[in-house]
């Protein structure tokens, strides 16, 4: 029997969330910034406050959206395995800078208070602002340049690996997740490797599906020695544990989220 074609999730309605989420985050973020300041300084006025509530808002609204590029970019699938590590790394950078540049605004906005005045611009509140924001994240740098230096030889090491690679193919990960009860089931058998199983799958319909790897007990990563993934997840009714794991081959794994 012929399989309907799977509806696209990311349509209209998909984009037109994230739209009503970028304006609906930039305004709570304004509301609730203008808040807070309000309540610890009164009103926020004078340069001072008016940079800091600037910091905040925008800062605060960088952090909010960043789940969306990380989506669109798994949607799009443009990023190897690679990249997706290096953006990630990159993303977390900017969040911290950007929440140490707040703290520290906040903390000299309350130490300076009584030189804040609504003309003219504390010259000791900026220096101490920024003296303050670039010794916090001196350690964040060096951090950063490690984890750069790691991440480009872990790159260097598997685009150079010359063995034989797995397989991949992409099936939607709502299709993937295992139903409540089977992720309880796999919590009682013990980790074939480190976040993973490797079981046999049972279907509703009596059929099993040996060599199943699932990631966090909870998603279908791969299988072996198949061309497809030709069930759904949502028809595992029970996993048992396997006893004799196969010859290890990585030609022989599809793993099934498109990634390289």
């Amino acid at each position: 029997m012929r399989q309907a074609p799977q509806k696209d999730p990311f349509q209209f309605g998909f984009w037109l969330g994230w739209i009503l989420w970028f304006a609906g985050s930039l305004a709570a973020a304004g509301g609730l910034w203008t808040w807070f300041l309000t309540r610890f300084f009164g009103q926020v006025r004078g340069e001072e406050l008016t940079m800091t509530w600037a910091a905040a808002v925008f800062g605060s609204w960088f952090l909010l959206v960043v789940p969306f590029m990380r989506k669109k970019e798994r949607i799009w699938k443009r990023l190897n395995q690679d990249q997706e590590k290096a953006v990630d790394a990159w993303l977390g950078a900017m969040s911290l800078l950007i929440a140490f540049l707040i703290a520290s605004c906040i903390f000299w906005s309350w130490r300076r208070s009584a030189a804040i005045s609504a003309q003219g611009l504390d010259v000791t509140w900026l220096k101490a602002v920024l003296g303050t924001w670039m010794l916090a994240v001196m350690p964040l740098l060096v951090f950063m340049y490690r984890k750069a230096d790691l991440i480009l030889k872990e790159a260097v090491a598997r685009q150079t690996h010359t063995g034989p690679k797995f397989r991949t193919g992409f099936v939607e990960k709502s299709r993937r997740l295992l139903a409540p009860a089977v992720k309880s089931r796999l919590k009682d058998i013990p980790q074939t490797l480190p976040q993973g199983h490797i079981v046999t799958a049972v279907l509703s319909d009596g059929r099993k599906i040996p060599h199943v790897f699932v990631l966090n007990a909870s998603e279908i990563l791969g299988i072996y020695d198949r061309e497809a993934m030709d069930f759904e997840a949502g028809e595992i009714v029970g996993v048992e544990p396997v006893e004799d794991l196969p010859p290890y081959e990585e030609a022989r794994w599809l793993r099934l989220d498109g990634r390289a």
